[in-house]
């Protein structure tokens, strides 16, 4: 039986006068594919930057795996096992896929500094043994062939891959994306959607923000809908397209019109 392993409880976020998040909960199950959804500005990614220690929120509590972990800073967050993309590419552009892809292996690195002045036989395996992990995930997301190509000089979509399998590369148990298929064709976007679910069969939680809507409601198992910061709805994927309130949030109601 599935487990909760993220819970948030009431989490509010408030910007000066303006509440981005409000009182939202919900909890992700592990080996799930979970969807936030909700129109442009509804505050869906500050709720990631609230799990990911980006931002402290004013109330509420977030906990993974039983361990309150609110107000973690990102690096506390990224040891307890959550690691996350952005919606814009942060690859280091002048570096390859192959040392991209690595700099992920830095959390799990047993080296110290001094290991770039004496390198001991020690230092040496753990290297690698880094070089192996960093050539499996590029393998997993077909980038063998991009090893030596340099970030910024491939298409779009292959750079996307480069970021999940740099995220991979920190062994992560839960995986949260933003909007992974924001700039993708239909085909790159199918593909990504078959990447997403072989994470999951490997094990990882994913946890998703996404715009594409046959997407989302093809590939998640459950779905929190977010309108002005507020929690809305929440259900499968078939509950959710169903329900009036999320209709009137994509499409507004007949006053809206008139």
């Amino acid at each position: 039986m599935a487990q909760n392993r993220l819970v948030l409880e009431n989490v509010t976020k408030i910007f000066g006068g303006l509440t981005a998040v409000d009182s939202v909960s919900f909890t992700v199950e592990e080996g799930h594919i979970y969807g936030i959804i909700g129109p442009n500005g509804a505050g869906k990614t500050t709720v990631f930057n609230c799990i990911t220690g980006i931002y402290k929120p004013e109330r509420g509590t977030i906990t993974w795996r039983d361990e309150d972990i609110t107000g973690f800073s990102p690096n506390r967050v990224v040891g307890c096992g959550i690691v996350r993309t952005f919606q814009t590419i942060r690859l280091f552009g002048q570096m390859s896929v192959a040392e991209n892809v690595m700099s992920g292996r830095h959390y799990k690195s047993r080296q110290g500094w001094w290991n770039g002045i004496v390198h001991t036989p020690g230092s040496a395996r753990d290297e690698k043994a880094n070089w192996l992990k960093t050539w499996e995930y590029m393998e997993f997301l077909g980038l063998t062939q991009f090893a030596a190509a340099q970030a910024n000089s491939l298409p779009y979509g292959i750079q996307r891959r480069v970021e999940m399998a740099r995220a991979l590369a920190v062994e992560p148990s839960l995986l949260i994306l933003d909007e992974p298929a924001a700039g993708l064709n239909d085909r790159e976007t199918m593909d990504l959607a078959d990447t997403i679910r072989k994470i999951r069969d490997r094990g990882i939680t994913v946890l998703l923000i996404e715009h594409d809507m046959d997407m989302v409601m093809s590939l998640t198992d459950y779905i929190t809908v977010i309108n002005f910061g507020k929690k809305i709805a929440e259900g499968t994927p078939g509950q959710v397209q169903a329900n009036p309130e999320v209709i009137e949030a994509y499409l507004g109601s007949e006053d809206d019109e008139e």
